[in-house]
């Protein structure tokens, strides 16, 4: 397990806001040129956020960039099976099929699609708690979250990827997912801030447990606001 750099007194750096700018930019190129099945370029854009990212990372130099990526990547896998109950067993949420292949009822991008949510998130959080405080990276990280994911919430259905289904929305974005979402943010903010003052069997431990705490406050979130 790589460890994630909390050095909080050290300039935290900014090339991977140009490698995001770019990916955006090729990204809307892919999802707007026909020439392959939506699910399979949704896959390439994936596989190549996941390849490319360490590489740029590791080529410049840039530690918190790599160790970052390092910590999300495995979680990002493992936060499969919140969506796959959400879709086998809540029935509240569906997966059109665009082509990409399946793990049950998941596409496989999505084994790799919330590394591309997260890192810049926890990436920011960083920055600003470097430039401010502790309690200003949190903030950053929970604000900076939860607009992301009503954005994505509400955008999601349009490319498809996802849509929910027989939840309370508000503007086409499903209350019930909100809270977790923000609590997501914050509880993978404090793993990867923290791994280097903590056991490796913590962090591994962390990483395991943040999508099986996601899971738990969805199903009691949907219980009560879905």
């Amino acid at each position: 397990m790589v460890q994630v750099a909390t050095r909080q007194d050290a300039p935290v750096t900014s090339r991977w806001v140009g490698f995001h700018v770019v990916f955006a930019l090729v990204a809307v190129v892919v999802l707007l040129v026909p020439l392959a099945d939506t699910g399979v370029r949704v896959l390439a854009l994936v596989v190549g956020y996941n390849i490319a990212l360490p590489i740029v990372a590791r080529r410049t130099g840039d530690d918190d960039l790599w160790v970052t990526w390092a910590a999300l990547a495995p979680m990002s896998v493992l936060m499969v099976l919140p969506d796959w109950f959400l879709s086998a067993v809540l029935g509240s949420i569906q997966f059109p099929n665009t082509g990409s292949p399946y793990i049950g009822t998941m596409p496989i991008f999505m084994a790799g699609m919330w590394t591309i949510a997260l890192l810049p998130i926890m990436m920011i959080g960083r920055q600003v708690e470097a430039a401010r405080s502790v309690v200003s990276g949190f903030v950053a990280v929970s604000v900076c979250g939860l607009l992301l994911f009503v954005a994505a919430e509400w955008f999601a259905p349009s490319i498809p990827l996802w849509e929910p289904l027989d939840v309370a929305q508000v503007a086409g974005v499903a209350v019930y997912v909100l809270l977790p979402e923000l609590a997501l943010c914050i509880a993978t903010y404090a793993l990867v801030r923290g791994v280097r003052n903590r056991p490796k069997i913590a962090t591994i431990g962390g990483i395991v447990a943040i999508p099986f705490m996601y899971l738990g406050m969805l199903a009691t979130s949907y219980q009560f606001l879905g």
